[in-house]
């Protein structure tokens, strides 16, 4: 495989990546200004969406930089390269996975506890009822 190749490979790579980068961008953005309002679900949010951020641009670069090696590699035999490439999946799959758990983590730890206070007054119908 030639260094064109190896480009035009990591250049599709990453197109695919451009939507979740661009939502990782924007929701970075708006978790940062809105800081204070949503302060204790905001720190595992931008993990989160940090993480998701780094693996759009590692995943292409190292997926490429692999695929090269293996393919280059003239002594590894095919069940050796399908192993290395399956490990690689399962990877990014754990990897994908623990980002969704922190945007997960934010959206319970953002929730605020119900506020107890008095009960709304009844209504006539319910006075009547009650009475």
């Amino acid at each position: 495989m030639n260094s064109t190749d190896q480009i035009k490979m990591l250049l599709s790579s990453f197109a695919m990546q451009i939507p979740i980068l661009l939502v990782c961008l924007v929701a970075g953005v708006i978790i940062l200004v809105r800081w204070k309002q949503t302060a204790r679900g905001a720190v595992w949010a931008l993990l989160g969406f940090g993480l998701a951020f780094i693996l759009c641009i590692l995943i292409p670069i190292v997926q490429t930089s692999v695929q090269s090696w293996v393919m280059q590699s003239g002594d590894i035999d095919f069940a050796h390269r399908a192993s290395v490439l399956s490990g690689l999946s399962i990877l990014w799959s754990v990897l994908r996975a623990i980002s969704y758990a922190l945007l997960l983590v934010a959206v319970i730890a953002g929730r605020s506890a119900p506020q107890l206070g008095p009960p709304p007054p009844l209504s006539q119908s319910e006075k009547a009822h009650v009475a």
